[in-house]
């Protein structure tokens, strides 16, 4: 009902401009209207994105097991700013991308949502192009603010993350992505592999 009024006006301003809103603004659709290419298409993404969680959980359940044998880290340590630079600087040069093996490398990458696949420089690469990415777009969010965010935009923005996107209120979804980019932008270096490593520690955090 709330989608049939701005629907309406469309309809009777721009007719000729409705199968573009259809395949490029489906949100603004009513329900009756949506295709059933486009519903096919929201399950399989949701499927996707079942299948990315389950496979983060695991590993962040292994991740957060075999910390307590070795460092003793847990993940109120990098749910604190400071403990987290602490961690930094005692482990900088073992968390550089350039440091760490391939098994380590292709699981980085599977936790993140990206092709595990290839030779250690592949992989490098490949996480540093996704990386390299998410800085720009958090520099962006940052100037407009995450609370300029719509919710599937925030889903969106934790999923490419590393972050949980599935199951997750829209403050937590806010407070999750804020904490991330004040993290990321920090004017002490973090190496990129911590900071892909602390996302399995952080990956069912309450954030406050």
């Amino acid at each position: 009902m709330i989608k049939l009024a701005p629907f309406g006006l469309i309809f009777l301003v721009l007719p000729e401009s409705i199968p573009l809103f259809v395949m490029f603004a489906p949100g603004i659709i009513p329900s009756t209207c949506v295709t059933e290419s486009q519903v096919c298409c929201h399950l399989l993404q949701l499927k996707q994105r079942q299948k990315l969680d389950e496979t983060r959980q695991r590993m962040s359940t292994n991740v957060i097991r075999s910390s307590t044998h070795v460092g003793r880290i847990t993940p109120e340590d990098f749910l604190s700013l400071r403990k987290f630079l602490k961690i930094s600087k005692s482990y900088e040069y073992d968390f550089e991308l350039s440091q760490i093996h391939r098994a380590n490398l292709a699981a980085y990458c599977r936790f993140m949502g990206l092709k595990d696949w290839g030779m250690k420089g592949m992989l490098e690469k490949r996480l540093n192009k996704h990386l390299d990415y998410l800085l720009e777009d958090d520099k962006l969010i940052s100037q407009e603010g995450v609370d300029s965010l719509s919710v599937a935009e925030l889903q969106n923005a934790a999923e490419e993350r590393g972050m949980r996107s599935l199951d997750v209120s829209e403050e937590q979804l806010r407070r999750s992505l804020d904490y991330w980019i004040t993290v990321h932008l920090n004017e002490q270096h973090i190496p990129r592999g911590l900071l892909i490593f602390s996302r399995m520690f952080l990956l069912n955090a309450n954030y406050k």
